[in-house]
C-alpha cells in the first residue's frame, strides 16, 4: 500500500474549465494559449499576451527571424491580445471549454501592422466613411480523407465515400456521399450551431470525399472571416472525432478538382438599399464598376488568393477554377461571376481564392478592389464571357514566384496591406517557394531518372 504522503502529479478535476485565447496568423491558422477560467476577466481586459512574431511565421511555423527581423533579434516582444467584442464562445469538442478570438496590439495599444483582423477592419472602415456597408458570404470547399492520411502524407479517399466507382469517383450532387457521412455532417453543423456560426447549404462536390458548406451572408466582414477560420477549426475537430481527416488544401489530388473559397459581396447604402441592384436599368452600373475594380487588381492580389505552391496546381484550365482575368453573368468558369443583378440578392462572386487562403486577407483585397472600382466608376474593358465562347481574356499566372513578384511590385497592394506587411510577406513567401521548389518530387524521379 502506498504511503498517503507519496508525491504524485496533481490531476486537474474533469470539470475544470479552461479558456483558449486565439489569434490568426498570416497562413490563416489559429495560434493561441490555454488559460484557466479564473483569468476570464483579465483576458477580457486584454491582459493575455503573445509574441508579435507569431503572426508572421512561415507555413512550417518557423518565425524566420533572419528574414523578418521580428523575433529574437528584437527580443521577440509580446503583443497584447485584445479580445473580440462578441466575447467567449463554446468549444463544443472540449468539455467545459471556451475560446475567444483576439487582435494583437502593440504595448502602445495600437493594432499590430501585421494583424490580419485589424487589416480587414481598416477596409471595412473605408466603406463606412463613404456611408456604405459591405455584406459578404464565404463558401468553403474541403476534402474528407482517411484518418491515416495525416501520418502517411498520402491523401486517401475514405472507403465509405468511394460511392461513384471507377474510373474517376466523381460524386457531384450525389446524395449517397452525404448519406455516408451523415454522422460527420451532423457533428459539423452541431459544432457550428454551438459556436453561433451560420452554416447552411451542404453539397457533395466533384472529387471523392469533397464537400462544400456555405456560410450565411454577414454584414460584418471581420466576423464573416472569423466564422470562416473557426469553421475550418470545427470541421477539423469533427472529422477527427469520426476517425477522418479534413483538409482545406487547394488541390490534394492530382486527378481531382481543387477546393475553392468563393466570396459573395453586395454593398448597402445607409438606407439599406443594395447599390448593386440593377433595378430598371439596362446594365447594373455600380455592380459593373465593382467588377472592373476586381479585374484590374487580380494579378496584384493573386499571391493572397493563391498563397502556396500547391495553390497553383488548382489554377488549371478546364477545372472550374479561374485562369483568366474574365467575368460573366452566372458563369462558373470566370474569375468574377454575377449570379444576381436585380433585387436584394444582387451581388458579385469572386471565385479565384483557394480554400487554403487566409479569409481576412482575401476579404481585404476583394473589398479594396471593389471600392477602387466604385471610386473610379470604370466598367470592364472586355465583354462578359458567354456560354460556349472561347476565353480570350488575359491569363493569370500559373507560377508562384511570378505571383510573388506581382504582389511585391504593386503600389496598389502596398496601399492595401501596408509597406512593411508587403515587404515581409513577400520575403516569407519567397523563402517558402525556395524550399518548395528545391524538392525532388516523385514525378521528377519517375519521369527523368530512367530517361535522361
Amino acid at each position: 500500500m502506498s504511503s498517503p504522503h507519496t508525491n504524485k502529479t496533481p490531476q486537474a478535476p474533469n470539470n475544470e474549465q479552461h479558456l483558449d485565447v486565439l489569434i490568426v496568423d498570416w497562413q490563416g491558422g489559429l495560434r493561441g494559449k490555454r488559460l484557466p477560467a479564473s483569468l476570464r476577466q483579465k483576458i477580457l481586459n486584454g491582459a493575455a499576451r503573445m509574441p508579435l512574431s507569431t503572426q508572421t511565421m512561415d507555413v512550417w511555423a518557423d518565425d524566420c527571424d533572419p528574414i523578418t527581423g521580428l523575433a529574437l533579434s528584437q527580443g521577440d516582444p509580446d503583443g497584447l491580445c485584445i479580445p473580440d467584442t462578441t466575447g467567449f464562445h463554446e468549444q463544443p469538442w472540449n468539455t467545459n471549454s471556451e475560446q475567444i478570438l483576439c487582435t494583437l496590439h502593440t504595448e502602445q495599444g495600437i493594432p499590430s501592422e501585421f494583424d490580419v483582423r485589424a487589416l480587414l477592419q481598416t477596409h471595412v472602415d473605408s466603406y463606412h466613411r463613404r456611408k456604405l456597408n459591405p455584406v459578404v458570404a464565404v463558401e468553403l470547399e474541403f476534402y474528407l480523407l482517411e484518418g491515416s492520411s495525416r501520418i502517411s502524407g498520402v491523401p486517401q479517399v475514405p472507403e465509405r465515400l468511394s460511392v461513384a466507382g471507377q474510373p474517376n469517383d466523381l460524386q457531384l450532387y450525389d446524395m449517397r456521399a452525404l448519406d455516408r457521412v451523415t454522422d460527420v455532417m451532423h457533428c459539423i453543423h452541431a459544432y457550428a450551431n454551438a459556436m453561433n456560426i451560420p452554416a447552411e447549404t451542404t453539397l457533395a462536390e466533384f472529387g471523392p470525399g469533397q464537400f462544400e458548406i456555405n456560410l450565411c451572408h454577414h454584414s460584418n466582414p471581420v466576423q464573416a472571416a472569423d466564422h470562416a477560420v473557426l469553421f475550418k477549426q470545427l470541421v477539423d475537430r469533427a472529422a477527427h472525432k469520426h476517425g477522418l481527416m479534413a483538409t482545406f488544401m487547394a488541390k490534394p489530388y492530382t486527378e481531382h478538382g481543387g477546393s475553392g473559397q468563393h466570396i459573395h459581396v453586395s454593398v448597402l447604402d445607409d438606407n439599406g438599399h443594395n447599390i448593386f441592384d440593377q433595378g430598371d436599368e439596362a446594365q447594373p452600373t455600380r455592380l459593373l464598376h465593382a467588377v472592373a475594380g476586381c479585374l484590374s487588381h487580380l494579378e496584384a492580389s493573386q499571391l493572397v488568393l493563391a498563397p502556396h505552391g500547391n495553390s497553383y496546381r488548382r489554377l488549371q484550365p478546364d477545372n472550374f477554377a479561374p485562369v483568366r482575368r474574365d467575368w460573366g453573368y452566372d458563369h462558373r468558369g470566370v474569375a468574377i461571376r454575377l449570379p444576381e443583378t436585380r433585387g436584394k440578392a444582387a451581388r458579385l462572386e469572386h471565385r479565384l481564392a483557394g480554400a487554403d487562403a487566409n479569409p481576412y486577407l482575401v476579404l481585404s483585397v476583394v473589398l479594396a478592389a471593389i471600392l477602387s472600382g466604385l471610386d473610379n466608376a470604370d466598367t470592364p474593358q472586355q465583354a462578359p464571357l458567354l456560354a460556349g465562347e472561347t476565353p480570350q481574356a488575359t491569363p493569370l499566372t500559373h507560377d508562384w514566384l511570378s505571383a510573388i513578384d506581382q504582389f511585391e511590385k504593386s503600389p496598389w497592394i502596398r496601399s492595401v496591406v501596408g509597406a512593411r506587411f508587403c515587404d515581409i510577406y513577400s520575403r516569407i513567401k519567397r523563402h517558402e517557394a525556395g524550399i518548395y521548389n528545391r524538392q525532388v518530387t516523385d514525378m521528377d524521379l519517375k519521369t527523368y531518372l530512367p530517361r535522361v
